[in-house]
C-alpha cells in the first residue's frame, strides 16, 4: 500500500475518485492478508501491520465522503493492527534482549508472540475475511461516497 499509485483524477470529484480507487485498495489489502498463515515470518506480519495502519489512515481521510457510519467499518481494522502490533513488540523484545533476558522470560514472550499470531489469524479468517466480507467492503466503498456541498 505504501507507495501505491492511485489513478487519481485531480480535476474529478473526490467522491468519484474514492469510489473508483478505494475498492481497489481494499481488494489489494484482502489479497495480501490471505497470504499470511501460521508459518508467516515476523517480518511479513510486521509489514502487514504497517499496511493495515496505512489503509486505516487512508480510509479515515475519506470520512467526510462516507459519513459517520464509515467509522464502524474502519474500526474493524483495529484488532488486526493491535494483535500484530503486540506480536511485533514481542519480536522486538526477543531481538533486543536475546541472551540477556532469563530463559523463562524469553519463553513467555515467545508464547505470547505465538498467541498474538493465532489471534490475528483467527480474527482475520473468522471475522474480517469471513465469507462475503470483501464484497461488502467493495460495495460500500463503491456506493456510498457522496459529494459534499461546499457552502
Amino acid at each position: 500500500m505504501k507507495g501505491r499509485d492511485f489513478d487519481w483524477q485531480p480535476l474529478g470529484p473526490a467522491s468519484v475518485n474514492a469510489r473508483r480507487e478505494l475498492p481497489k485498495l481494499v481488494a489489494s489489502y484482502f489479497a495480501a492478508g490471505r497470504q499470511l498463515n501460521r508459518g508467516s515470518p515476523a517480518t511479513a506480519l510486521h509489514e502487514f501491520r504497517l499496511r493495515t495502519k496505512h489503509l486505516r489512515y487512508t480510509l479515515e481521510v475519506f470520512m467526510p465522503l462516507y459519513g459517520p457510519g464509515f467509522q464502524s467499518r474502519i474500526d474493524r481494522l483495529r484488532p488486526i493492527q493491535n494483535a500484530l502490533g503486540e506480536r511485533n513488540d514481542c519480536e522486538v523484545f526477543l531481538s533486543d534482549f536475546k541472551a540477556k533476558a532469563p530463559a523463562a522470560a524469553r519463553a513467555f514472550v515467545k508464547k505470547r508472540a505465538a498467541g498474538k499470531h493465532r489471534e490475528f489469524l483467527r480474527y482475520w479468517r473468522e471475522e474480517f475475511d469471513a465469507d462475503g466480507e470483501e464484497r461488502k467492503w467493495t460495495q460500500y466503498l463503491t456506493r456510498y461516497a457522496r459529494t459534499r456541498s461546499t457552502r
